[in-house]
């Protein structure tokens, strides 16, 4: 049998595309995606947290225009579309609420009606996204029911986000205990894992000088460590790439949806250098 060059051939199906949360650096994912669709690399089957539980949505409900859709999306996104109002108006929702800095995320509606689809059993892909249980602090796999409830409960940030209720449960952001859900999409039956991390893996971690960017920053480093425990514990079962994050963007936090357009460039670049050389031979971890 002649040995096959093209990387969709190389990776045994179904492929598992997992994403990974990261506040506003999900732009990136929007880059690595329109690399991977050049390939073409298509999804099988999604799994995300966070902010990729949002664009994993949309890549179920469209694995072949997904990276067009999100990239109209993350173009028109500004912060205060995601955390509107200023000093006062946190003040008051705190006062509020008690709990947390800002309303619900609204890029998650913007989401929900750029999709359509109401019921995560409606997607045209098996889909999943990952919370915590705010009682147990166990994680919550959201496989099924609303998809708008499932994508803000992945997404809300204890402290910057409300809880969730969803199911009889209170749900926070999935990220504090699986910010990249490779061992869940292969659980999920994937034959091959495409990892889309936006974090910087290999670069310093931004001193926080905000409330929020502190919760951030604290859960950055629980994801680092959890992805790093699990990437090798998948890629003993099957292939695991791991595409390249974007250029490192010095002063732009997670919280900062101003650099859409360059964290989007940055990462398509890199997505496209790194699936034009990647030669996969079987089991095993694939990364720069």
């Amino acid at each position: 049998m002649t040995e096959s060059h093209d990387l969709a051939d190389q990776l045994p199906r179904p492929i598992g595309f997992v994403l990974g949360g990261g506040g506003s650096l999900g732009a990136a994912q929007v880059g690595m995606l329109e690399a991977l669709a050049e390939v073409p690399v298509r999804a099988d089957l999604v799994a995300g947290t966070s902010v990729g539980a949002l664009n994993g949505a949309v890549v179920a409900s469209d694995p072949v225009g997904a990276a067009h859709r999100l990239s109209h999306i993350w173009h028109d996104l500004e912060t205060d579309m995601i955390m509107p109002g200023g000093l006062w108006a946190r003040v008051t929702t705190v006062l509020r609420s008690r709990t947390n800095l800002y309303d619900s995320p609204r890029i998650g509606r913007l989401v929900a009606e750029e999709i359509g689809e109401e019921e995560i059993g409606q997607l045209p892909l098996p889909y999943l996204a990952m919370a915590v249980d705010a009682d147990t602090a166990e994680p919550v796999q959201l496989t099924d029911g609303p998809l708008l409830s499932a994508m803000l409960a992945s997404s809300a940030i204890p402290g910057v986000f409300p809880v969730v209720h969803r199911g009889g449960r209170d749900l926070y952001d999935g990220g504090l205990a699986v910010n990249t859900p490779v061992l869940e999409a292969l659980a999920m039956g994937a034959g091959s894992l495409v990892v889309l991390d936006c974090n910087y893996p290999d670069r310093q971690i931004k001193r926080p000088t905000t409330v929020p960017e502190a919760i951030l920053y604290a859960a950055t480093i629980a994801a680092r460590q959890q992805m790093e425990r699990d990437l090798p514990v998948a890629a003993r079962e099957v292939p695991v790439l791991v595409l390249p994050g974007p250029e490192y963007l010095p002063g732009l936090s997670p919280l900062d949806f101003t650099g859409s357009t360059p964290l989007i460039a940055s990462a398509y670049e890199a997505g496209r250098h790194f699936l034009s050389t990647v030669k996969v031979d079987g089991p095993g971890l694939y990364r720069c």
